[in-house]
């Protein structure tokens, strides 16, 4: 039998007619990605939780832009709830960064998870991601 030929659907089960009907209560779907923005110490900070892919990563560097619009002195990238983080990922990071630069406000990572760190270690992107990293705690 080929793949063709093969059924595609269940037989319909017989239904009842005195049944109550079920009703299922969907669980509300997990969040890929959060972006929660708030200040800390006179600073905006764009909180990353998540995985940052291709679907996501948009988002951190549109939030950073329409933040860096209102001219803070700096602005903080917190990635320490980052779980995933692909190349598209760096491609957030550098839009951002250079928004930043263009509008004169100082861009900072604070506590950027393992898989962040790694990635920006192990790849050459031709552009200088000297973004600095500060402590978690400050």
């Amino acid at each position: 039998m080929s793949i063709l030929e093969q059924p595609t659907r269940q037989p319909a089960q017989p239904t009842r007619s005195h049944a109550q009907p079920t009703r299922r209560h969907a669980q509300p779907a997990k969040a890929i990605m959060t972006l929660d923005l708030h200040n800390d110490r006179h600073a905006p900070v764009i909180a990353v939780s998540g995985e940052v892919d291709m679907s996501t990563a948009h988002l951190i560097s549109e939030l950073a832009e329409h933040v860096i619009t209102r001219r803070p002195a700096r602005l903080v990238l917190d990635l320490s709830g980052v779980t995933f983080f692909s190349a598209h990922g760096i491609s957030a990071l550098l839009r951002t960064q250079r928004a930043a630069e263009s509008a004169e406000v100082a861009l900072a990572l604070r506590a950027a998870a393992p898989c962040v760190t790694y990635l920006l270690s192990v790849t050459s992107t031709g552009i200088d991601l000297d973004i600095p990293v500060i402590n978690a705690s400050r």
